[in-house]
């Protein structure tokens, strides 16, 4: 039916447009860059029957590769050859009856000044309607869809926006952040249920309640000149279904559509599974995530060029330095390796992050990433790392399961048993709460013994790691937990009028200072020692109640223990031997004690030991 109904609205659109006089009412990208490696430029020109215009340039050194024309006549593709093109606009003569209107498009020239996310980061993830109201003039804005703002609702608009996160990026410094990841910022000109941004509605404007595409460049140069990061979240499965684009369709094929409502079944295992039905694989990746977020058919030429040169031209406006790719397993393999790819030619090294959200196996994450040794994984594949779901898994088993041969501490002892498979590994995204999950003092009972564990083990082992905003003063969530909007709170003190400020010491409890300070610590340690970053790792298997690994390179040696026992430990440090030849004694870091015989160590329940050993 649904089918049925979209072919009649582009008859009808077509049938309406074709005596119109063509009136152009934009072109994407709006503007772009005269000395990228990639010379081709796709220009999505959209109005009232645009499909009637002749097409010509009046610039030398460009060309026109071709132009197509689609189902509705709104749309009309040109695309150019900018061959040794290096001026500033482009003449571009749009003909209808003999009479030619001249478009100036812009061109700028870049300067490349990426800084690749590595494994040396810290990141930390912010939900900007919910980390600080900066600009409360911007709160509702009557033209948008949903018109308003109630911080007392959870699904609803609180007004955190770009301003508010400008005004504590020294707070972000100060922590120890050095890349600053943020939930999706473009409009999301939704009717309900806006806030949270992966139902976009426009690839080229920021939402106005959060801010505008200048101050969103702004945050990246800001960042930039306090050698800082920006992380940008990507969504290129699915749109909201008020994208304009959707509202008025190119073509049909532009959506993935079935006869009637069809919604994903989530299973990213159906890529490899040797017995999958064609009908099973086809739904994970056509299927549609949720009613208002319509799937995107990346398989249509003129679609997967214009997601990718959206992708660029935030990169290059805004000084992205890495991408967090929403659910990635959701997308066409075909597509993504080109996408990437194509970041890939202009930024070598481009770090990105894929959400692979599947209990399947540790393989069903490391298989869509780049070089990976599973030989089953999908061809051409420039995808940097995995968001990785099994270490979080394995921190929260560890912490809440009582150690046993194949459970508990043994759960992180395996999944980096698996690391073979990543061709880095190191360039994992880590994490112990996010904007999906509980928050992590909530999944731990509240037991802070066992935050500062998972803290400590989060810093100090493989990957990237990341906290999400309030991690570092303790937020919990109730549990049950019957809405996101319970683990997407307002920060304390980034509105106006709040009670209480904790961006600030005096606004913390004794407890929550002690907790900010822990990673306070935990990051300087990591800028201080290569050795917690680019060092090697080498694990001994859990024995009883305790696990050990140790972080080195040729600076450093750290020692990591970790007791989850509920007597103290007295570690006999023989099978070490091959790891702490030559070292006498040691610093712990985790709690400032200082060992001067590294025979026998001992360790308190609940506790975990950082220790630099020292010759």
């Amino acid at each position: 039916m649904k089918a049925k109904l979209f072919t009649f609205l582009f008859l009808l659109t077509s049938l309406m447009a074709f005596a119109q006089k063509p009136e152009i009412k934009r072109i994407d990208p709006p503007f772009w860059w005269n000395n990228l490696n990639s010379r081709n430029l796709q220009l999505c020109v959209y109005g009232t029957n645009v499909a009637a215009f002749d097409v010509k340039l009046k610039t030398s050194d460009v060309s026109i590769n071709r132009i197509e024309k689609v189902e509705n006549v709104n749309y009309l593709f040109v695309y150019l050859d900018l061959g040794k093109f290096s001026g500033n606009e482009i003449l571009i003569d749009f003909i209808f009856e003999g009479k030619a209107k001249t478009t100036k498009y812009k061109l700028q020239t870049l300067q490349k000044n990426i800084d690749h996310i590595n494994a040396k980061d810290f990141v930390y993830l912010a939900f900007p309607d919910r980390f600080a109201n900066g600009d409360p003039k911007n709160d509702a804005i009557p033209t948008l869809n949903e018109k308003t703002c109630y911080r007392d609702t959870l699904g609803a608009r609180h007004g955190g926006d770009l301003k508010g996160v400008l005004d504590h990026v020294d707070y972000l410094q100060d922590l120890g952040v050095t890349a600053l990841w943020l939930n999706p910022t473009l409009i999301n000109d939704q009717p309900a249920y806006s806030y949270h941004g992966y139902a976009l509605t426009d690839h080229y404007r920021t939402d106005p309640r959060i801010g505008s595409n200048e101050q969103y460049k702004q945050l990246g140069d800001v960042l930039a000149s306090k050698k800082m990061k920006l992380i940008m979240d990507l969504v290129p499965n699915h749109v909201g279904s008020k994208h304009w684009m959707v509202l008025d369709m190119p073509e049909k094929s532009w959506l993935n559509q079935w006869p009637e409502f069809t919604r994903t079944n989530y299973r990213a295992t159906t890529h490899f599974d040797p017995y999958a039905s064609e009908f099973d694989k086809k739904k994970m990746v056509n299927g549609w995530f949720d009613g208002h977020m319509p799937d995107l058919n990346q398989t249509n030429p003129r679609l997967a060029d214009y997601l990718m040169q959206s992708y660029l031209w935030w990169i290059n406006y805004a000084g992205i330095d890495g991408f967090r790719i929403d659910t990635y397993s959701y997308d066409d393999y075909g597509f993504m390796g080109k996408c990437m790819g194509y970041i890939e030619n202009e930024y070598p090294g481009f770090w990105s992050t894929g959400e692979v959200w599947e209990q399947g196996g540790i393989l069903h994450m490391a298989a869509f990433t780049k070089n990976n040794n599973f030989k089953k994984s999908p061809a051409g594949s420039y995808l940097t790392s995995a968001k990785d779901f099994h270490m979080y898994w394995g921190i929260l088993e560890a912490l809440n399961v009582k150690p046993k041969w194949d459970s508990g501490l043994a759960r992180i002892y395996y999944v980096l048993s698996n690391d073979g498979l990543y061709d880095k590994p190191e360039l994992n995204l880590t994490f112990i709460d996010n904007h999906d999950v509980n928050r992590f003092f909530t999944d731990i009972n509240q037991d802070f013994a066992k935050w500062k564990m998972g803290l400590g083990l989060l810093m100090t082992t493989r990957g990237i790691p990341s906290i999400y905003y309030g991690t570092e003063v303790l937020f919990t969530n109730p549990l049950p937990r019957i809405n996101d909007g319970q683990i997407r709170q307002d920060f304390p003190g980034g509105w106006l009028g709040d009670k209480v400020n904790k961006f600030t010491a005096n606004g913390r409890t004794s407890q929550e200072n002690e907790a900010y300070d822990y990673i306070k610590k935990l990051a300087g340690l990591r800028k201080e020692f290569s050795a917690l970053t680019t060092g090697k790792l080498m694990q001994f298997t859990p024995e009883g109640n305790y696990y050990v690994y140790f972080r080195y390179d040729e600076t450093a040696t750290f020692m990591v223990i970790l007791n989850r026992g509920t007597e103290t430990l007295k570690l006999d440090t023989k099978r070490f031997a091959e790891r702490m030849q030559g070292f006498t004694g040691g610093e712990d870091h985790a709690n400032g004690d200082v060992l001067s015989n590294l025979s026998n160590i001992s360790v308190e329940p609940n506790t975990i030991r950082i220790i630099e050993l020292q010759k």
